[in-house]
């Protein structure tokens, strides 16, 4: 199993007294998994998903253990209604299996409750919405004494309005110390699972003001601020 699994990381953390969305995992059977590909999905036991997917209830969040495929919303993690969850498995898959040159080692479908969030504005070519997202990076059991706003002004494409930099600085600025210190308890939570692994925790806040355990990652894997003094000159972690 790939270190980034979702199959890894979920299981440990689904339990902890901290806000995250409902969620039931889909492990794809080995024989239909080694004949995966995008125009034999038809494979998949739809019978059995969407009884997984009616539970969840609609609009869902989907994804699989390695990816939702996010920048294409629209087609992909975003499920507003029953009769479109098959195209956006397809489209969910596809990604997965162009991403980065070899594709990504997805082994399940993840279906998530879907909480609005409380967004910015929307950006990408299928329309994603941009919320506040902090991440946070744990090693060795402990928070590293750093924390990082997700989304850099570099990584925004076609974004929905025009004055974005100014809406995003706005709410950057705006992060009480509060909401900082609720943050770094509910990660340390995190760290205290994984005593001896280096990882990325991401927070999402809801439309309802409170902050979200959306998605984690390995640390080496993830992305980290340069200026952050807890990356050397190569990039790595000290």
């Amino acid at each position: 199993m790939d270190e980034n699994s979702m199959l890894l990381w979920y299981p440990k953390i689904k339990d902890l007294d901290i806000p995250q969305p409902e969620t039931i995992v889909y492990e794809i059977p080995k024989d239909v998994l080694s004949n995966l590909v995008e125009e034999n999905a038809d494979n998949l036991d739809m019978i059995e998903i969407n009884k997984i997917a009616d539970k969840i209830g609609y609009p869902l969040f989907l994804r699989t253990d390695q990816s939702s495929g996010k920048h294409s919303w629209e087609k992909t993690c975003f499920v507003s209604k029953r009769e479109d969850l098959k195209k956006h498995i397809f489209e969910v898959i596809s990604d997965n299996l162009l991403a980065d040159l070899m594709g990504l080692p997805f082994e399940a479908l993840v279906f998530r409750k879907y909480i609005p969030m409380k967004n910015l504005f929307t950006a990408f070519w299928g329309k994603m919405p941009v919320n506040p997202e902090i991440r946070f990076f744990i090693k060795d059991g402990k928070i590293q004494c750093c924390w990082h706003w997700y989304w850099i002004e570099e990584a925004i494409k076609d974004a929905s309005i025009e004055n974005w930099k100014e809406v995003m600085q706005i709410e950057k600025h705006n992060l009480s110390k509060a909401e900082i210190m609720t943050l770094e308890f509910e990660a340390q939570k995190v760290a205290d699972v994984f005593k001896e692994d280096y990882w990325s925790v991401d927070f999402c806040k809801s439309k309802e003001n409170i902050w979200i355990l959306i998605d984690m990652a390995k640390g080496e894997r993830s992305w980290h601020d340069e200026k952050c003094k807890f990356v050397d000159e190569d990039g790595g972690v000290k």
